[in-house]
């Protein structure tokens, strides 16, 4: 069903077109739902500045590591900050400060990369969230993780993150499209759009008059062993395919690969299965930093995980505007 709806949303063939557009009525229906909800919500507005990365579509766009990039900015700059997200794929708990050292099961994959960088919290309620950060924490910033389309919470600066290769898709909204919300409406309520990867598609070019501030970045990779070994990766992340495209593009031989659903919790069998796939073809399995906390502890030992960074241009640019 994955499968089915990114070739829906992102390919241009004539068949999946017309699909898309047997879609509308449902699509019609979710943004009367979605502005109908956001039209009776009142906006809170905190006393610490709230810098929010967000996205319009749905998918991996590259915003986990573009916020690790602008938070370990901040901290150089001396300023105390924390990041709090929903913790997608974890417990769908109220309210908690996460470690390193938890479990993926409870807090989900995102957070777990975060408490490596910087104090982080997760919860299911960010307005509640917030309240309590701040009333038990001296802070000069709270990074929010996603929570662009949640108008409950006021944000002073909003950082919209986008794959430069996927685009916005076929540009409608779900289940029409990728799209979580109107383009125009959406990109006019945002401060700055970080392009990860070349703009394959002129999106700057194209919603200039937006008026949105465009940032471009690239992934580089990060600490990680040169080797010359033949690999089968595999992953479950919002964009599987650009992962294998990274590996390719920074000269790993890939020669087998196998994609799993985002958030995908592997289990012993899983990884096993993977192991003798990978023994018989005499290749090494490596994988993303998301998800080898995903893999079972006492099986990561046996699979490399790519590590990468998001390289801004421009970045202290970027953060002199979100400073001040």
């Amino acid at each position: 069903m994955e499968k089915f709806f990114l070739n829906l949303w992102y390919t241009n063939s004539f068949y999946y077109r017309c699909l898309a557009y047997i879609f509308l009525p449902l699509t019609l229906v979710y943004l009367f739902v979605f502005y109908f909800l956001n039209f009776f919500k009142n906006e809170i507005k905190f006393n610490i500045p709230i810098i929010c990365i967000g996205n319009i579509n749905i998918g991996g766009t590259g915003k986990t590591a573009t916020t690790i990039s602008l938070v370990r900015e901040f901290q150089e700059k001396g300023k105390k900050i924390c990041v709090l997200l929903r913790g997608y794929g974890g417990a769908n708990i109220k309210f908690k400060k996460v470690l390193s050292t938890d479990s993926v099961n409870e807090t989900g994959d995102e957070a777990l990369l975060y408490a490596k960088h910087v104090t982080t919290f997760i919860s299911n309620n960010r307005v509640y969230a917030l309240k309590k950060i701040i009333r038990e924490n001296d802070l000069d910033y709270i990074f929010l993780d996603d929570g662009f389309q949640d108008k409950s919470v006021s944000k002073n600066k909003i950082i919209l993150t986008i794959n430069g290769k996927k685009g916005l898709g076929n540009e409608l909204c779900l289940p029409s499209g990728p799209l979580r919300e109107l383009i125009i409406p959406a990109l006019k309520r945002a401060n700055f759009m970080i392009i990860v990867g070349d703009d394959y598609h002129k999106i700057k070019q194209k919603y200039k008059k937006t008026g949105i501030e465009f940032f471009s970045a690239y992934i580089v990779p990060y600490n990680n062993r040169i080797s010359s070994s033949e690999y089968l990766a595999f992953c479950g992340i919002g964009n599987n395919q650009s992962f294998f495209d990274t590996l390719i593009e920074n000269n790993f031989k890939l020669k087998k690969y196998c994609e799993f659903p985002d958030h995908y919790r592997y289990s012993k069998n899983d990884i096993n299965l993977l192991l003798e796939q990978a023994k018989k073809n005499n290749l090494s399995l490596i994988t993303t930093e998301k998800d080898i906390v995903r893999v079972p502890k006492d099986q990561r030992d046996m699979i490399e995980h790519f590590n990468i960074r998001v390289k801004i241009n421009h970045l202290d640019d970027l953060v002199a505007k979100l400073i001040n």
